[in-house]
């Protein structure tokens, strides 16, 4: 990588890190909210659900803002965002104020991942899976130092708040250096040719489609006009999309991978606390549950740079997927099963070989789709990820109160495997296209 594009991918990933740092605070401090409150799981699990899936829904705008107005711009709005929202929760005195501003969280989340992808899909012309791998590690990062961050707000403040207003301090410093730091091609954000652009975007958009609409007459008299007509569908065959099967069931499975993600790190801290005996005993048992959910989820970092690096040396990084599901699913079904160190092996496994699978699956995203589109795609591809995928939270919350956090991980077990099949679907179909053309047609008569 060239000296700019390492640059742009620390600021990338930096972003990354803190998304999900904002985003994992609320599995880290789960225990401890629902005890303040007096809520039960399933009430907690409807409030991360609202926040997730605003986490993915404001995927699809911010990726086509990201297409228009800019990736910089775009990711410096989303950090700004993140950090004032999350001092907000921090400050929340009710449940209904918290649910409100960690929906407000989750909306500013929702931005990084569009925006951080298509900066680093766009703009790294070598190494490009190196540079998705050094993203995935950084989210990995904040993935597995928040629980240590909220464990110790915990233990020195007494209250789950100080890691929110810790985490949106620090949102603040690093919203600065980004604000200020340029990158080659890319605007910097200029609030006030921001607020102008919404206008520009619509004029453009129906000049284009002016210049697309076709005057056809519904019926032709003669083979003259017959053939004329003929011309203008020729004309438009060079206007064709065209979608690849492969990319469908890639989204396929960003659904049923983003229900192992969120349903898995929601839960981790409380399947340790409820299995784990010197978890269990000790006097400040949600403070360790925060330690060692940081140090199983380490080894995603090992994961996450590795998934980034194969997708550079191997020819066929279709398979790599099936790979990864190949393991995760039996070890889902072993964590429903075991208990003590035998427990923590297996969650180290897990986290050691899921965590290949995001820098994956965004390398194959980007390959297909085009590069004018890279943030709709990923835009799509994160809604279904964090947004539909954040049903696991009321869904596991569920079943967490009726039949125990252990259950809950047998049933994501099986939607590993189906996540299997769609990989394997991928593989299969990768040749395969969807061809088709959008036309606006006014009738003559």
């Amino acid at each position: 990588m060239t000296g700019e594009e390492r640059k742009l991918t620390w600021l990338a990933g930096f972003s990354h890190f803190i998304t999900h740092g904002y985003m994992t605070l609320l599995p880290a401090a789960l225990v401890v909210i629902t005890a303040e409150h007096s809520i039960s799981f399933m009430d907690i699990g409807i409030i991360a659900n609202i926040g997730y899936f605003l986490y993915g829904l404001g995927s699809f705008p911010a990726g086509y803002l990201s297409d228009k107005l800019g990736s910089k711009r775009m990711l410096t709005v989303g950090v700004f965002g993140m950090a004032i929202s999350s001092i907000l929760v921090g400050f929340s005195r009710s449940m209904t104020g918290f649910a409100i501003t960690y929906a407000l969280l989750g909306t500013f989340a929702s931005i990084h991942h569009p925006a951080g992808l298509s900066l680093i899909a766009r703009r790294v012309e070598l190494n490009k899976g190196k540079a998705l791998g050094i993203h995935g590690v950084m989210g990995n990062a904040g993935l597995f130092l928040t629980p240590l961050i909220a464990g110790l707000g915990i233990m020195y403040f007494q209250s789950w708040r100080a890691a929110y207003v810790i985490y949106g301090v620090a949102g603040l410093f690093f919203g600065i250096i980004l604000y200020f730091s340029r990158v080659e091609q890319e605007k910097d954000l200029c609030w006030r040719e921001v607020l102008a652009l919404p206008g520009q975007i619509f004029k453009a958009e129906s000049s284009r489609l002016s210049a697309q609409t076709k005057l056809m007459p519904l019926r032709y008299k003669n083979s003259e006009q017959g053939q004329a007509a003929g011309q203008t569908d020729q004309s438009t065959q060079d206007k064709v999309n065209i979608l690849p099967v492969s990319l469908l069931l890639l989204y396929a499975g960003s659904i049923l991978s983003g229900f192992i993600f969120r349903g898995s790190l929601t839960f981790f801290p409380a399947l340790l606390k409820q299995e784990v005996h010197f978890i269990t005993s000790h006097d400040e048992p949600v403070v360790i549950a925060g330690y060692v959910t940081s140090a199983v989820l380490s080894m995603g970092l090992i994961g996450s740079w590795f998934g980034g690096y194969i997708n550079d040396k191997i020819k066929r990084p279709e398979l790599f997927p099936l790979n990864i599901f190949a393991i995760v699913a039996p070890a889902l079904y072993l964590l429903s099963h075991f208990t003590d160190s035998w427990l923590l092996a297996t969650a180290c496994v897990f986290s050691l070989v899921y965590y290949a699978w995001q820098p994956s699956h965004n390398y194959l995203i980007a390959k297909y789709t085009r590069k004018a589109s890279h943030g709709m795609g990923f835009g799509i591809n994160f809604f279904l990820i964090f947004g539909v995928g954040s049903i696991a939270t009321t869904i596991g919350g569920y079943v967490a109160d009726d039949y125990g956090v252990d259950y809950f991980y047998m049933i994501m077990a099986f939607v590993a495997i189906a996540a299997l099949l769609a990989g394997f679907g991928v593989w299969m179909v990768r040749h395969h296209s969807i061809r088709f053309a959008w036309r606006v047609v006014k009738d003559s008569n």
